[in-house]
């Protein structure tokens, strides 16, 4: 959800403009889901689980927003319980809230040419989240000294390079969705680094207060976090002019008995191989 309000298109694809608490009020909302090659609505009323008056589950800082509270449930309803939405990896959802194609990269053997990979991606209009595995349960959400939490996803937003006495240095910038808990390391919002660059180009990269949003050294994320998804947008999702788009071509199908469709040929469901070539 955080991820989707980086791009007002791909937020109101999934929440349809023109619903609030007055004008047309009717008590139901609707959102939109990519499921199986195509969007799907889904309408909720404005019910929302609550325990001493305060939301159980998504809810905003202020306590004034309710889209994300809705669009949760609305998700729930979609896969059949609050409870089928407990875990699980941020590429599905992207994947169900644009409709893009995900790929997922190892950070501890990333590719050579992972800082260009992440600039492009961005560019390209993708979606891009990170996070550090955990060994239990009990690790999940669990602040580690400089401030990074585990099991938890943060967006990618951008990414730099800076002239640091003379040599160059490349910069990462992640948001913690909470709003706030910062990564305290170099480069963070009062790391001395950034007392070597700049005022303008600090400016221009918007050093910031707590507000969950930080800078922090490429060698530093690929040390820090465990692994990067990205999600790739497809035409139908991404809408802005200024970037490169995908293209995507659709075939439609269907599976048929005694077709490869169902296993190999050693399944029960499979068919045997077609004979070689000239027979």
């Amino acid at each position: 959800m955080a991820s989707l309000t980086l791009n007002d298109g791909l937020l109101h694809r999934v929440v349809p403009r023109d619903q609030d608490f007055q004008k047309n009020y009717a008590g139901i909302f609707h959102f939109q889901f990519w499921q199986r090659g195509e969007w799907v609505e889904v309408v909720v009323d404005d019910r929302l689980p609550t325990r001493a008056g305060e939301l159980l589950f998504v809810h905003s800082a202020d306590g004034s927003e309710f889209w994300g509270a809705l669009l949760e449930k609305a998700y729930a309803k979609l896969n059949g319980s609050y409870e089928a939405l407990a875990g699980g990896s941020t590429v599905e959802g992207f994947e169900d809230f644009t409709g893009g194609i995900s790929e997922f990269y190892d950070l501890r053997k990333p590719p050579a040419s992972l800082y260009q990979i992440v600039r492009k991606a961005l560019r390209a209009g993708s979606l891009l989240a990170c996070s550090i595995d955990v060994s239990s349960a009990a690790e999940t959400e669990a602040v580690t000294s400089q401030k990074l939490v585990k099991g938890h996803a943060y967006s990618i937003t951008r990414i730099e390079e800076v002239d640091l006495r003379g040599r160059v240095e490349q910069l990462i910038r992640l948001r913690n969705p909470w709003g706030e808990v910062e990564w305290t390391g170099a480069w963070s919002d009062n790391a001395p680094e950034w007392n070597s660059i700049d005022p303008r180009r600090q400016a221009e990269l918007g050093r910031r207060a707590e507000d969950g949003e930080f800078w922090m050294s490429f060698s530093d994320f690929l040390r820090q976090f465990s692994r990067l998804e990205i999600c790739s947008l497809s035409p139908d999702s991404l809408s802005s002019e200024e970037v490169q788009k995908w293209s995507l071509v659709l075939f439609n199908g269907r599976r048929t008995r005694g077709g490869l469709a169902g296993g190999g040929q050693n399944h029960p469901g499979g068919s045997p191989p077609p004979p070689p070539a000239g027979h």
